[in-house]
């Protein structure tokens, strides 16, 4: 095998948005083309930084903004900041050209030394403002969202931005709320609304036949025709223990499904191991399916891709469910149901008379907004996803 006389310093073109300085780029991986006459050459004369840290969820919902972002700035390359809990949900994203994390509230050196045409930040949080502003702006660049003033002051920049700042300090202002976080942050960015895009988390051709294996080696998947899979995420994280629908309602729903030939697939994290032992043993000869509870974040995201229907809290399942466009039955409680979209694509549940939804607190209340949510409302909400004729 000869080598390529054509490729030296001279010929590359590193001003690609595919040019990476320290292995083959992608279209070389993929189909071996060559920097100097790559049919997918991509000039990125503009750079945008995006700081989004927050919680798994919180950032996946956010990669909805890429889209719009990409459609405004077509050839910009774009960067993004977050923490490595975040970090796997990007992997096989071919909107962001460059990944990079914080350890310990410290900027990655390219981004503290490259200029940057256009910094994103959508967060009014501290470290999160301080990072964005840290990076270095370009001749005529521009801070979109929050900075900090000449006091160390987190600042509102623009009419959109000051009130999202001003809703995350007023519980009243968040309940009177009736517009979902993509387009309340979507203008606070620029980008034009309503945000229509979803979420992006692409599960790759390995994942999926790993998890359809997994899948397949437990003999339990129901041959019966019409059988749909109905996944339970069954835990919401420890900040809000009302955000998790009971163990009463989800031990209820999986007896119901049973009984009509559907199959249910529990979802969890290591948080949630007594919980799916005790619904193991109270739904025993259900068919139960256990996702398990020791998943990696890409594999969870894989076997959550297997169900058909979704019956979720307002957590990171539920926003997966959205990137893959599978109907979410979207119980709440003490979070905003206004700022959840579903694309049009299931149900948001709650306890319509209760004054203290919302509340963005925990209680010891009885019964409380998840006790409210009967286990009557969950199944005629999944019904429309059941039948033979819904689209898998």
């Amino acid at each position: 095998m000869s080598l390529d006389d054509s490729l030296n310093l001279a010929s590359l073109r590193r001003d690609c948005r595919h040019f990476r300085p320290e292995r083959p780029c992608k279209p070389h991986k993929r189909e071996g083309y060559l920097c100097p006459d790559c049919p997918e050459y991509d000039p990125a004369g503009f750079r945008v930084a995006i700081v989004k840290l927050a919680a798994v969820g919180d950032v996946l919902r956010s990669t909805s903004f890429l889209p719009g972002i990409r459609r405004r700035y077509r050839q910009a390359r774009i960067d993004w900041l977050t923490l490595p809990s975040a970090a796997p949900l990007f992997e096989n994203n071919p909107l962001v050209d460059g990944l990079h994390v914080t350890v310990g509230g410290a900027l990655p050196a390219l981004l503290a030394q490259v200029p940057f045409d256009l910094v994103l930040c959508p967060d009014a949080d501290p470290m999160t403002v301080a990072l964005a502003q840290g990076i270095p702006l370009a001749e005529g660049g521009r801070r979109v969202g929050f900075s900090l003033d000449g006091r160390g002051q987190v600042q509102p920049l623009s009419a959109e931005a000051e009130r999202w700042f001003l809703m995350g300090l007023s519980d009243e202002r968040k309940k009177a709320n009736r517009e979902t976080y993509q387009n309340l942050v979507g203008a606070l960015l620029e980008l034009e609304t309503p945000v229509e895009d979803r979420p992006i988390w692409v599960v790759s051709d390995q994942e999926r036949a790993e998890a359809e294996a997994w899948l397949a080696s437990l003999g339990k998947r129901s041959a019966k025709k019409g059988a749909r899979l109905v996944g339970i995420n069954t835990g919401a994280g420890g900040r809000w223990p009302q955000k998790r629908w009971t163990l009463q309602g989800q031990t209820e729903l999986i007896h119901r499904l049973s009984k009509e030939g559907h199959q249910v697939m529990l979802l969890g994290g290591p948080e949630e191991v007594e919980r799916h032992r005790a619904l193991r043993q109270a739904c025993e000869g259900c068919g139960l399916i256990d996702a398990g509870n020791d998943n990696s974040l890409r594999a969870f995201a894989a076997r959550l891709s297997l169900v058909d229907a979704l019956v979720t809290g307002d957590t990171l399942a539920l926003h997966l469910g959205t990137a893959f466009s599978k109907p979410v039955i979207a119980l709440f409680g003490p979070t905003s149901h206004s700022e959840i979209e579903l694309y049009g694509k299931g149900e948001k549940l709650f306890a319509e008379d209760l004054d203290c939804l919302c509340c963005y607190a925990s209680c010891d209340k009885h019964p409380d907004c998840q006790e409210s949510i009967s286990v009557d409302r969950v199944h005629e909400a999944l019904q429309p996803f059941l039948s033979e004729r819904a689209p898998r």
